[in-house]
């Protein structure tokens, strides 16, 4: 039973049979099946909250709202996110009804900068769709960050290009095999990067912020993957992120470690040789700082 939510006609086509993003499953979610990201067609989010873990160009000084959706069309072993990620349970939503969630929404941007993120977004847009019909319908316009691990569906992406204003994509993998092996998608350096190059051609430089966590002692599919984001361009964005954090004991053992400090300033370094310019990098000690509770809504050290 849907709660309320008020899909147009053409979102519920997609719903029908999902190809929402690369894994292609064409379940129906209007009748409640579930493809790989174990998601119906329901109100499918953990949390609405003012945010200010973002870029700081994007947060400023009062944060944003922030729209966490549940379960994801990636299933990474070392996701921070886990406690609303994870597609083997059911992430029970924290609403009910479609009211209440604008009501919410309503609620942090009256405290927070005039900007909504929806984050984890690919398997959703539906959802997201119609939120944003909503508050434009009551005269609401706030700034739309399209939030996503970039494992989306280029055409979908082209379908929501009047509605976002900044994209803030991960490129997490520019190994084939790296991607089967912790996020069960040997394609995604392939679709990711269709789907970053889509959303270069509606936004260019100035709207979209690539983001790229390095992996510890994967210091080649960093390189690689910087390589990938300069042949679009040498002036896009890049938040190189140094915030690795073991969050479980994993069998891959380079898991359970912090990234190295030296092999982070080494591709500091060559992200400045290969003629990149523009964005951010972090301190390695921060790396503790950054870990989410969901439960409290709390971002803070092991």
């Amino acid at each position: 039973m849907l709660l309320n939510i008020p899909y147009d006609e053409y979102e519920k086509k997609l719903l029908s049979s999902c190809e929402l993003c690369p894994r292609k499953c064409k379940v129906n979610r209007l009748k409640g099946e579930k493809g790989f990201c174990n998601t119906d067609a329901n109100i499918n989010i953990s949390l609405i909250c003012n945010h200010k873990g973002e870029e700081p160009i994007i947060c400023k000084e009062k944060g944003i709202c922030n729209i966490f959706f549940s379960h994801c069309n990636l299933q990474c072993l070392y996701c921070q996110n886990k406690q609303i990620s994870n597609n083997k349970i059911k992430v029970a939503s924290a609403y009910n009804d479609f009211e209440e969630v604008i009501k919410d929404i309503k609620k942090v941007l009256s405290e927070s900068e005039n900007t909504i993120g929806f984050v984890s977004p690919s398997h959703n847009i539906p959802l997201m769709r119609a939120i944003i019909r909503r508050l434009h319908s009551e005269g609401i316009f706030p700034q739309i960050i399209y939030n996503t691990n970039a494992y989306d569906n280029p055409e979908r992406l082209k379908e929501i290009e009047e509605l976002i204003d900044i994209y803030l994509p991960d490129y997490k993998y520019s190994d084939t095999q790296l991607a089967k092996e912790l996020s069960i998608a040997e394609d995604y350096p392939e679709k990711a990067l269709e789907a970053i190059k889509e959303m270069y051609r509606q936004k260019g430089n100035r709207g979209i912020i690539i983001r790229h966590l390095v992996l510890p002692t994967k210091t080649e599919n960093t390189k690689n993957a910087l390589l990938n984001i300069s042949d679009i361009s040498l002036n896009l964005r890049i938040s190189l992120m140094s915030q690795y954090t073991p969050c479980e004991k994993h069998k891959q053992e380079y898991l359970n470690q912090y990234l190295d400090s030296k092999d982070y300033e080494q591709l500091c370094d060559y992200f400045y040789e290969i003629g990149l310019s523009n964005g951010w990098f972090q301190d390695p000690s921060s790396a503790d700082n950054l870990i989410p509770d969901f439960e409290t809504n709390t971002w803070s050290s092991k």
